[in-house]
């Protein structure tokens, strides 16, 4: 007796089946489920009929390999090239039982270096929650401007404030609060030379700051704040000597 054929994305013996003519389907479902020794990867249209599937262990993985991140992105990178050859443009993830295969499907799913953006971006919005204490100001009567030079100083102004800003502050307190630099040449200036609020602490007092290579002052007054994320200032005339 012949045996009947498989319908249109049905399971035949861990395969991936199609129809060579089938019709093109612009948008589908992609249902990814992962447990600790498997991920099954099931492609459906709007309607809920599927399409494609595919699984780690119908790639050839095995026993506890099945679990394993590269069985779960080899799986779901044969369901997608799969229905994009059938024309399928836009899909919808579903995740169902996450475990160890769930990321690395998604990146599978994912055309080349869309990954990279969305976790690139995903981690500046996780670290710009992230509270933390730096120095928002500087001021000195000596700077006509950012990118000035002064006499008997070897770095530039705008070397020192990128010296300044990579400072790493702890401090628990909110608000702006103020320090200062007052320091005598020749001789190299370095973090442990700031004069800061007793509630706030420098975790590297050997940090860089500037080189005075003249018998001269160097007073810079700071603005030290706590908030949370990367605030832009607008431009505008430093011409009281402050900088952002």
């Amino acid at each position: 007796m012949a045996k009947l054929l498989p319908r249109i994305g049905s399971r035949k013996n861990g395969r991936i089946s199609s129809c060579k003519n089938a019709r093109k389907i612009p948008k589908g479902v992609i249902n990814v489920q992962a447990s600790f020794n498997n991920t099954i990867v099931t492609v459906t249209d709007v309607r809920g009929r599927v399409i494609s599937w595919s699984s780690a262990g119908a790639c050839g993985f095995r026993g506890i390999k099945k679990g394993i991140p590269f069985a779960a992105q080899t799986a779901a990178g044969n369901v997608i090239r799969t229905v994009v050859d059938q024309g399928m443009q836009r899909v919808e993830v579903m995740i169902k039982d996450p475990s160890l295969g769930i990321n690395a499907a998604l990146r599978a799913i994912c055309r080349s270096g869309q990954a990279d953006t969305i976790g690139i971006a995903m981690r500046r919005a996780f670290l710009g929650e992230i509270e933390g204490t730096c120095i928002t100001h500087a001021k000195s009567k000596k700077i006509p401007h950012e990118f000035s030079t002064i006499t008997g100083i070897q770095e530039s102004t705008h070397e020192i404030l990128m010296n300044l800003k990579e400072f790493v502050l702890r401090s628990n307190l909110y608000g702006t609060h103020n320090a200062s630099i007052c320091v005598k040449g020749p001789g190299c200036v370095t973090a442990q030379d700031i004069i800061l609020p007793p509630f706030v602490e420098i975790i590297d007092n050997t940090q860089h700051i500037a080189s005075l290579r003249e018998p001269i002052d160097l007073h810079i007054g700071l603005e030290i704040k706590r908030n949370r994320g990367y605030c832009m200032k607008p431009p505008k005339n430093f011409q009281d000597g402050s900088y952002p």
